[in-house]
């Protein structure tokens, strides 16, 4: 009996450790929580039969079930952190898919190069100042996508072409919550041309990430979903499109989305029905009422969503 109470007070302490961590990565609750409560009963059941044999004390045992669920968690959220799956670019031309794995955090549009941002003291923000370039000088869509730690943080091409630009930029490394952090952090952008289309992907640093790393240089040639750098623990990853009449956006905030896969907007003629999942995701949201949308809270449901809204995700 000792040894019980021992194991599911082990199995409290790790599962309390765990989900304040997850609190403060943003990672969500159901998840962490049933991942941690596996493990640590899994532990338990193991401890539970070498303490028996051995003897060991119920504080020993308490432990032990609480440091290898722990550590064990650990290690799974390392893997997911980690890996580098392959991903299948949708077969067209028309099609801008999402540079990172992660939420939708806003959709913008940027008018006269202002963006529709502003901190609490009423600072306003330019696109150059996202992009710390002068490549866009009109209208654009801004596409913020959030990743936490469990994401993959691997980013891939969202067209292909050729880098016209690539560039680190030295800045903090405040919380992204703060809106004037998408500004200030460190950041690398890279942009990406190909006749009639230039697109840019900028790789912000969060509080947690010290490096940020890019694959490629100007002049190489890079194909539709293609690795194209990577962020470290966290962060977020911003894409602009410049606004033209046969521009749609098909995603909201929200939604989550693949790198290399999810379709976050299409070119010329709005995508049609028969179209892969992955290169559907949602219906079509025309360029010009983009910002109304998100102004109301995307009031409706989206259909076709390439995976839904995650628990607790930003």
């Amino acid at each position: 009996m000792q040894l019980i109470v021992a194991g599911f007070l082990g199995g409290a302490i790790a599962l309390a450790v765990a989900l304040a961590l997850a609190r403060k990565w943003q990672l969500g609750f159901v998840r962490p929580a049933l991942a941690v409560a596996l493990l640590s009963a899994s532990v338990g059941v193991a401890v539970g039969l070498v303490a028996a044999s051995v003897g060991l004390s119920g504080v020993i045992a308490a432990a032990l079930v609480c440091g290898a669920t722990l550590l064990l968690a650990g290690g799974l959220g390392a893997y997911r952190f980690y890996r580098d799956p392959e991903r299948r670019p949708p077969d067209r031309d028309d099609v801008v898919v999402s540079p990172a794995d992660g939420t939708v955090v806003y959709v913008h549009e940027s008018r006269r190069r202002q963006l529709p941002i502003a901190t609490k003291n009423g600072r306003r923000y330019r696109l150059d100042e996202l992009t710390r370039t002068n490549f866009f000088t009109g209208d654009a869509v801004v596409i913020g996508i959030s990743l936490n730690f469990l994401d993959v943080h691997v980013n891939r091409s969202p067209i292909a072409g050729t880098i016209a630009f690539q560039e680190k930029f030295p800045g903090d490394f405040g919380s992204l919550r703060d809106p004037a952090s998408i500004f200030e952090n460190e950041r690398a952008t890279l942009v990406i041309e190909r006749p009639g289309i230039q697109v840019a992907v900028v790789l912000i640093a969060s509080r947690l990430v010290r490096r940020i790393v890019t694959f490629l240089t100007a002049g190489d040639e890079v194909a539709l979903g293609q690795r194209i750098g990577a962020i470290r623990f966290g962060s977020q990853v911003d894409l602009i499109i410049p606004a033209r009449p046969d521009l749609k956006v098909v995603v909201r905030p929200g939604n989550h989305v693949v790198a290399g896969e999810s379709a976050l907007a299409f070119l010329g003629a709005a995508h049609v029905e028969g179209t892969p999942t992955k290169a559907r995701t949602l219906s079509a949201v025309p360029l010009g009422t983009t910002a109304k949308l998100v102004n109301q809270g995307l009031d409706g449901e989206a259909t076709n969503p390439v995976r839904p809204p995650r628990t607790g995700a930003p």
